[in-house]
């Protein structure tokens, strides 16, 4: 039987040395979705753009969640390499 449902990936990519370029090529994909869906709302119909928009607002919002988890990792590993004295 199984004990719950796991929905975090695989966190190995915050410990890599480019870990901000990650970060900022994920908020700038989700930011690209945003302004997508501005130009949808403004050139063609609303219903897609908004839809698109709020799909980019939820995308910035995990992305979020992401950077403070990532933080977080960081800075739990570099407090376990440095042992209290």
């Amino acid at each position: 039987m199984a004990t719950g449902l796991r929905f975090r990936g695989d966190d190995s990519a915050a410990f890599a040395a480019n870990w901000r370029t990650l970060l900022a090529v994920d908020l700038s994909m989700a930011v690209a979705v945003l302004a997508a869906g501005l130009i949808v709302v403004v050139g063609f119909g609303q219903r897609w753009g908004w839809l698109l928009m709020a799909a980019g607002a939820v995308y910035v919002f995990f992305v979020g969640g992401r950077v403070a988890r990532w933080r977080r990792l960081r800075r739990d590993a570099a407090g376990a390499a440095d042992p209290p004295s």
